[in-house]
């Protein structure tokens, strides 16, 4: 009997159990490249980017699968009749959803569906877990697809980086901005807008930026999940979650870590929010 394949990118640093429930989800690799070193996403964790940081004073990049990376889970797929549902990070932070619908076109098949998510990392996951969930159920590729296309369409993304540097050094910010927000404390609060990295709001000082973001939620009618993301500063998430739940007791509000790519551009102590908003 065929089956439905599920396959991300890294960049959703799916948890570690959710890959050992299901067999038919798959994760493909981007690249950090640091000095010398090329490594899989996959086997470097935000921890370790950041030492391997200071210890070569070097500042890395990163790169997207190439379209083979995708045709070898294709190929198999096809093989074995099944068909495929291919969530990727948002198309204007890489071209990892290009690469893998150029794999779809080398295949040739007509049973794998490529979404760009428009956000990452936890935000990835729920559109995962939904559709292995639809999967499970019996629905058909095609049916999965469209779902989570509609979930992408109501997935909004904000964060908050704590430095500027990783951002400028990534050519996203000038040095003039990078150098007057370090010395005036100025936080922007950014935000995936239809896919592109738009600037909400600027604010004095990080705690009044997180205060904001927070506050943008009230716009929203309801929740069908609230993600809190951070990259190495859980504590400050718990903090967050902890307070949202509290103003938002209805919804799920769960806690997600940022991957080595995400932080290669963003830094240590980026805090964001990632959520559904209710159809």
């Amino acid at each position: 009997m065929s089956q439905v394949h599920v396959i991300l990118d890294s960049t959703a640093n799916v948890p570690q159990q959710l890959l050992a429930k299901w067999p038919n989800l798959h994760v493909v690799p981007l690249t950090v490249l640091l000095s010398d070193q090329q490594i899989n996403e996959n086997e470097l964790s935000a921890a370790d980017l950041f030492r391997l940081i200071k210890e070569t004073g070097a500042h890395p990049t990163t790169s997207q699968p190439a379209p083979g990376e995708f045709v070898t889970l294709f190929s198999q797929c096809e093989d074995a009749g099944d068909s495929a549902i291919v969530i990727t990070l948002s198309g204007s932070l890489s071209g990892t959803v290009q690469s893998a619908k150029m794999a779809v076109q080398m295949v040739g098949s007509k049973n794998i569906f490529v979404i760009d998510s428009s956000t990452t990392a936890i935000g990835m996951v729920q559109m995962a877990e939904q559709a292995l969930a639809m999967a499970a159920a019996g629905e058909a590729a095609g049916s999965i697809a469209a779902y989570i296309e509609k979930m992408a369409a109501a997935t909004h993304t904000m964060f908050v980086p704590d430095t500027l540097e990783f951002l400028h050094k990534g050519g996203r910010i000038g040095g003039a901005a990078a150098v007057f927000g370090a010395v005036l404390q100025i936080r922007p609060i950014l935000y995936l807008k239809e896919g592109q990295v738009t600037v909400l709001d600027k604010v004095r000082t990080r705690a009044k930026a997180i205060a904001r973001m927070t506050e943008e939620l009230k716009k929203y009618p309801g929740f069908t999940y609230i993600g809190v993301v951070n990259i190495e500063a859980r504590e400050e998430a718990l903090i967050l979650q902890q307070q949202i739940q509290q103003l938002y007791p209805d919804a799920p509000v769960l806690i997600g870590e940022g991957g080595s790519v995400l932080a290669s551009h963003l830094g240590p102590g980026l805090v964001g929010l990632i959520f559904q908003e209710k159809q």
